[in-house]
């Protein structure tokens, strides 16, 4: 284990809660099942840290809407979080009032957020806590981050030991080395940056001079070379690439304001790209009758996540149409900016999330037809997926049999377990079994986010908005 540090502003831990095994009981699955169950460790993380400050009082840590998470090959976990954003204004509405920097009923006066990067150590110990949390303050661009990720989202450790960081508010994606991003705190710096900060690939309204302006899904070109749009999720191949023969790709969801996959070089230049908008009889559409290929015109997250395969596949979430797309490695062309063309893929395969075309293809069919109606009631979306068992620096390389996908499913508060090779929902976290599962106790969901999985199994669900935290189920079968 490595030694506990607080290398953001220094400070000790609080109690810790400690929760034997034998009190944790999964519900809603059948005991002779032959699939994977879990259980929730509700004891999993510790307390925040609550250094003393100049005043003397001990100021807590608040992590806010903790958007993204991802594991290294220690099995520690890294949080990327929204506390810090705290005066942000989207659309007219201030963040840390309805957003994801600390509100009220987490700001009584001590407190203070939480670094932007928190990361914990498998017992569920804060370690290291790292990130400049500055925001421009004036100008025309008020509210935004001055030098992260605007919109903090995905996270993503590869191969080598670098923690990736992308944003769903900018036009950049950034790498770090967590061991030095630690010792250097509030100041810690990138090494690497795909993308230019505050400027998005889209057209900036006229007269606007707000440069943040040109991000969102109503201005993607969906073609840049150098620039991205609102990019959410990021994975690196450890194996040489299919295309150019070289380690180290970066895979990215370039996908809230553009419509596509785009991947670069490892250092950084840019290699290829596919997909487009859904467009339905000429119109901009979402639903599971989108072309193959495409993905939702609106709603957030077209493409949302992006995870590579030991099949050599690349599984992208298409959460509008709330369907996941599997491409082959070797997908992809080079986009054409002065023309406007898209290079646009076909998928290997198609998972719909939810009740879809033809006989056998309903995820829920083992879900009881009440809780069955009820979920689809709710509504479903692919948001974020990871594979169990994996290891998931490996990504290509893992030597797991990533038999199953965990789908966090923010439609409907659960996170499904399918069968992958069925692409049916055979389990779920949580204590409801195959049944929406929204609440604040521990293994219920409010607004699951994003997931990701350790080398001994353990399942790890990041909840923003209304959730704020993130939760550890570990295998009991």
């Amino acid at each position: 284990m490595r030694s506990k540090q607080y290398a953001y502003i220094g400070g000790a831990l609080v109690c810790v809660l400690v929760l034997a095994i034998s009190a944790w009981g999964p519900l809603g699955t059948a005991a002779n099942s032959p699939n994977p169950v879990f259980a929730v460790d509700p004891s999993w993380p510790n307390p925040l840290p609550a250094p003393i400050g100049s005043d003397g009082a001990a100021h807590p840590w608040v992590t806010g809407e903790v958007a993204g998470s991802c594991t290294d090959k220690f099995d520690n976990v890294y949080t990327f979080n929204r506390g810090w954003e705290v005066g942000v204004t989207v659309n007219g509405v201030l963040q840390g009032n309805q957003g994801g920097a600390i509100v009220g009923q987490d700001a009584f006066p001590p407190s203070i957020p939480s670094p932007p990067v928190v990361e914990y150590d498998s017992d569920g110990n804060a370690i290291a806590g790292w990130g400049n949390p500055s925001l421009i303050q004036t100008g025309a661009d008020y509210g935004y981050a001055a030098y992260l990720p605007h919109g903090a989202h995905g996270c993503y450790v590869d191969y080598e030991g670098n923690i990736w960081l992308g944003g769903n508010g900018d036009g950049i994606v950034q790498k770090y080395n967590p061991n030095i991003a630690a010792r250097e705190g509030a100041s810690a710096t990138f090494v690497l940056q795909i993308g230019t900060k505050g400027m998005c690939d889209g057209t900036q309204p006229p007269g606007n001079p707000n440069p943040f302006s040109s991000c969102g899904e109503t201005n993607g070109n969906n073609t840049s070379h150098t620039l991205l749009n609102e990019p959410p999720d990021i994975a690196v191949d450890p194996l040489p690439d299919p295309v150019t023969g070289k380690r180290g790709s970066i895979y990215i969801a370039d996908g809230y304001g553009n419509h596509r996959v785009v991947v670069f070089n490892a250092d950084g230049t840019y290699s290829r790209q596919w997909g487009t908008t859904c467009m339905i009889n000429g119109q901009p559409a979402i639903g599971q009758n989108c072309p193959p290929g495409t993905f939702g015109a609106t709603g957030g997250g077209h493409p949302h996540c992006i995870v590579l395969g030991n099949d050599g596949n690349v599984y992208v979430c298409d959460r509008p149409n709330s369907r996941i797309q599997v491409f082959d490695r070797s997908c992809g062309a080079a986009s054409d900016p002065s023309t406007g063309f898209q290079p646009v893929c076909q998928p290997k395969r198609i998972i719909n999330i939810g009740a879809s075309t033809g006989p056998g293809s309903d995820a829920f069919q083992n879900a009881a037809p009440a809780d069955a109606a009820a979920i689809l009631l709710a509504g479903t979306r692919a948001c974020d997926i990871d594979f169990w068992p994996n290891i998931d620096y490996l990504a290509t390389k893992s030597p797991t049999s990533q038999s199953t996908i965990v789908d966090v499913d923010l439609g409907n508060d659960n996170t499904w377990l399918l069968n992958k090779a069925t692409g049916i929902v055979v389990g779920a976290l949580g204590i409801c079994g195959l049944a929406p599962c929204p609440g604040h106790n521990a293994a219920h969901f409010a607004f699951g986010h994003m997931t990701n999985v350790d080398s001994k199994g353990n399942i790890y669900v990041s909840e923003t908005v209304t959730g704020r935290r993130i939760q550890k189920f570990v295998p009991v079968r």
